[in-house]
């Protein structure tokens, strides 16, 4: 096919596409579903085909701080067939004015009378609830609104979590459906005031649609002391909810047990982005949990056991008794709490005993989360010292604990019989001091002899003998660099001089000649006779110029006799002998 005839084509293609029908299409995206109060975050309405106007849509609860257009058009030539698609894009930068959830949409093309919806975008924004105290509103500060406008102060909020791994979606995950937190709180509920809980947080996922995570924030609990569970990796299962195939995996456990101060648990929003898509194309979804409010109830008659702590504990001693002898002044004793509970209060203390010497203990502790609850063994470790002679006993402080189970108990523990032997120095220690007078003598006797205790730093010899080597290394150092710039010098002053040596030797007339024999001793000696009087010059050196003197005068006498075309060779010689440090008065 010639180059005409395709020319030809492709005029006639351009002059026909008017007349083409084009389909027509309008839709909304964003870069984020899941916003906070204040934040800014992307908004794009794209449209394509032909079409007469465009309506863009209302953003009612959000502030347009931004607006950009673009517009791009196609052109191709598919089984002989012209296809043009033109599209002009509007990007937003929005801004979330105030918690809730939101839709955006629609915004419509008009085309020749007809009207084409684009469809609609859901924003689900976390904000700062109004709580009564501080605490209540940091751990709402994330808390949405759903669709049935519940407030994140609503006690009933913080409910609507989902109580197991099987349960159908709450309403909170229903605004992500493909990708959401769910949080697992154990016990559920009824839980008593200093009872352990954990709250464990499992992402959820479509299968196989995640390519990385990253947490954004943790949540932060109060009135309770926190121990946390990290998980090294994502292990993900499968499981199905409401017909829907998910892939789950833990991601964070948080042991609490409650300080005791207030009579709830409180613990912020857990919010990470999901990376979804290739290395080349991803995209960002960002999802968050629910907040975490426990309600806590006393423990039944408190008052009567102000000691006791929440659990079902066994307590144990290593040892019936001990005895402390020359062979063992020092003994250790071992006792062992263990069970399941709160193991934070839960601690051993020993009454006082004046006939021992009691340590502060060492303690351990090995406890985890089990099926069961927070168990294992925490352990404290005493060294006991004998302080007197004699038999006595070790007392254990009585603590209660309450389970559920069980009730009130009390730790049945037998005192531990103590037998101190005789020790060295122990019966010394326990006498009776007895006052002694003394006479202060006012000049030594005679015969006693003194020495001098003063330290040897600070005799006069030993200061001397630290100084003599570092003065012979100083008055060393002095004349090497003396020496050393003596050596410079020389050796400069000789190339100095072998230069001018050179230029004098081929001086061509008197007065190039003088002019070099200036510019020598200006820069050799720093003697500057150019412009200047003979004269005054003498009297400023004191007549160490004179021969200089003397022969620059000569110089001067045979160039105004008008023989400076004479031989100067004996001129050159003897400014060259004037120039050298050793003709040269000093």
């Amino acid at each position: 096919m010639s180059d005409f005839i395709i020319k030809k084509m492709v005029f006639a293609a351009l002059i026909l596409l008017p007349f083409f029908a084009f389909a027509q299409s309008i839709t909304l995206s964003t870069d984020s579903e899941i916003v906070q109060t204040d934040a800014l975050f992307g908004f794009v309405l794209t449209a394509e085909g032909s079409f007469d106007s465009i309506e863009e849509p209302d953003f009612a609860n959000f502030t347009v701080e931004n607006r950009s257009q673009s517009q791009s058009n196609s052109i191709s030539i598919i089984n002989g067939k012209f296809e043009k698609k033109s599209s002009i894009t509007y990007s937003y930068a929005l801004r979330a004015e105030k918690a809730g959830v939101f839709e955006i949409g629609p915004a419509t093309l008009k085309v020749k009378g007809k009207t084409i919806k684009s469809n609609k975008v859901t924003i689900t924004v976390t904000g700062q609830g109004s709580g009564s105290t501080q605490a209540n509103s940091n751990s709402a500060q994330n808390a949405p609104q759903n669709e049935a406008e519940s407030d994140a102060t609503d006690e009933n909020y913080y409910e609507k979590r989902a109580s197991s791994l099987m349960s159908p979606l709450s309403e909170w995950e229903k605004k992500t459906p493909d990708y959401f937190i769910r949080t697992i709180i154990n016990p559920a509920n009824d839980l008593y005031a200093g009872e352990p809980l954990s709250v464990s947080y499992y992402l959820f996922v479509k299968p196989n649609s995640i390519s990385d995570v990253n947490f954004y924030k943790l949540p932060v609990f109060e009135n309770c002391w926190k121990d946390e569970k990290a998980e090294t990796r994502l292990n993900f299962k499968r499981l199905s909810i409401d017909g829907k195939v998910y892939d789950y995996a833990p991601i964070k456990t948080y042991i609490l047990i409650p300080d005791g101060t207030t009579g709830t648990i409180e613990g912020t929003q857990m919010i990470m982005d999901v990376i979804t898509g290739s290395f080349f194309s991803t995209r960002k979804v960002t999802i968050s949990s629910v907040g975490v409010k426990v309600p806590l109830k006393p423990m039944p008659e408190k008052e009567m056991h102000k000691n006791g702590v929440f659990g079902d504990f066994q307590v144990s001693a290593d040892k019936k008794s001990l005895m402390l002898g020359k062979d063992n002044m020092l003994e250790t004793m071992t006792f062992s709490i263990k069970g399941c509970g709160n193991f934070q209060d839960a601690e051993i203390a020993l009454e006082d005993n004046p006939n021992l010497k009691i340590f502060s203990p060492e303690i351990t502790s090995s406890v985890s989360v089990t099926p069961k609850g927070y168990c294992g063994t925490k352990t404290y470790k005493f060294m006991m010292k004998g302080l007197k002679k004699g038999e006595t006993s070790i007392k254990v402080k009585a603590f209660d604990f309450f389970s559920r189970d069980n009730g009130w108990q009390k730790p049945e523990i037998s005192d531990i019989k103590v037998s101190v032997k005789e020790v060295p120095g122990v019966e010394e220690e326990e006498k009776v001091p007895v006052a002694h007078s003394f006479e202060l003598l006012k000049e030594l006797p005679a015969n006693v002899k003194k020495y001098e205790i003063s330290p040897l730093t600070e005799k006069k010899w030993f200061r001397l003998a630290i100084l003599i080597p570092f003065a012979i290394m100083l008055a060393a150092f002095v004349i090497r660099m003396k020496y050393t710039l003596k050596s410079r010098h020389v050796l400069s002053m000789s190339a100095k001089m072998g230069k001018w040596r050179d230029k004098i030797q081929k001086s061509n007339d008197c007065s190039e000649l003088l002019n070099n024999f200036y510019d020598a001793l200006e820069e050799l000696y720093n003697i500057r006779l150019k412009g200047e009087r003979i004269n005054a010059m003498k009297q400023k050196y004191d007549g160490k110029i004179d021969n200089i003197a003397d022969f620059v005068r000569k110089i001067e006498e045979i160039s105004y006799s008008g023989m400076s075309n004479a031989d100067i060779s004996e001129l050159k010689n003897e400014a060259v002998k004037l120039l050298d440090p050793r003709g040269l008065k000093k």
